[in-house]
């Protein structure tokens, strides 16, 4: 007799008990929780993984209301933690996923704890610099990492990418995507952007500026990235480095595209633990979300 009820029905009848039983004891980390990281929270209520770990500092606010999943109509602003809606989400979806929602940016104790603790990790960020970071953080302590961008750069171009690093095979930086002067911007002090600016004539308010973002072409890419991962879990096969949509084409690609093959990350840091000192980005406390007091709840 099934050891579940029949809410994995139809799941088990894809990867089967042992794929669920998988599922069941992984857990999860999302990191940046809004346009792409809701629906995605979503999938892992769905696919009823352990335990999902939701890392945001922002509160909702009425411009997300158009692609947040599971915000309500009545939710105020301000005053919703992001990571407080996912955690409602997925408790309705399935109260025996286990949840633990933290406010609080990426660079901080808590979020770099968690990072650590999960079994596969997401990226949901909006700009390359955090993404750098965790791509490091995940390189150094040996976790999966699968990193999620939906992109609009013109009305006529939408769509986005799903990436997947796993055991020192390839990673963000070797397949060419961060864009290093955003990375740059991203690691610079205050007084360094103030700088830039001063040099190159970049407004202030341009640093960290944000595209359109729906929630379709957001679906689309949580779900690319949830059925990789559920591949990878159960057994099925392993997760494609890159999938690339192309929603103006009608089109979703996997990349034929080889990783450098001295890759830093993947090569030198995997699997370094403490020996990276990613704990650096820690000790420059203008990395550190300012505006919210970083604080933990567990259910």
């Amino acid at each position: 007799m099934s050891v579940f009820d029949e809410r994995y029905d139809r799941s088990i009848r894809f990867f089967g008990e042992e794929g669920q039983r998988k599922l069941r004891q992984t857990s999860v980390t999302l990191v940046g929780v809004g346009g792409v990281g809701s629906p995605l929270a979503q999938q892992m209520a769905l696919l009823g993984v352990g335990h999902a770990t939701f890392v945001e500092p922002q509160e909702f606010d009425n411009t997300n209301r158009n692609r947040f999943v599971g915000a309500r109509h009545d939710d105020p602003v301000p005053g919703t933690p992001k990571v407080r809606l996912a955690g409602r989400m997925v408790r309705e979806i399935n109260p025996d996923v286990g949840v633990t929602e933290i406010q609080a940016d990426l660079v901080s104790d808590e979020a770099f704890a968690a990072v650590k603790e999960g079994d596969w990790v997401f990226g949901g960020f909006d700009h390359d610099g955090p993404r750098h970071v965790l791509n490091e953080i995940c390189a150094a302590y040996n976790k999966p990492y699968i990193d999620l961008a939906a992109d609009i750069p013109e009305p006529a171009i939408y769509g986005g990418r799903v990436c997947i690093a796993l055991d020192g095979n390839s990673c963000l930086h070797c397949l060419g995507l961060l864009d290093e002067k955003d990375v740059r911007n991203y690691l610079s002090s205050e007084a360094e952007r103030a700088e830039i600016a001063k040099i190159y004539g970049i407004p202030r308010e341009a640093l960290g500026a944000t595209g359109p973002s729906v929630s379709p072409v957001n679906a689309v890419i949580a779900g690319l990235a949830a059925t990789e991962f559920m591949l990878g879990v159960t057994g099925i096969r392993t997760p494609r480095q890159l999938i690339t949509y192309r929603g103006h084409l009608g089109t979703v690609a996997v990349s034929k595209d080889e990783p450098a093959v001295d890759c830093h990350y993947c090569k030198a840091i995997r699997g370094s633990g403490a020996k990276a000192d990613v704990e650096r980005y820690l000790r420059m406390p203008y990395l550190r979300y300012r505006g919210a007091s970083p604080h933990r709840v567990a259910a």
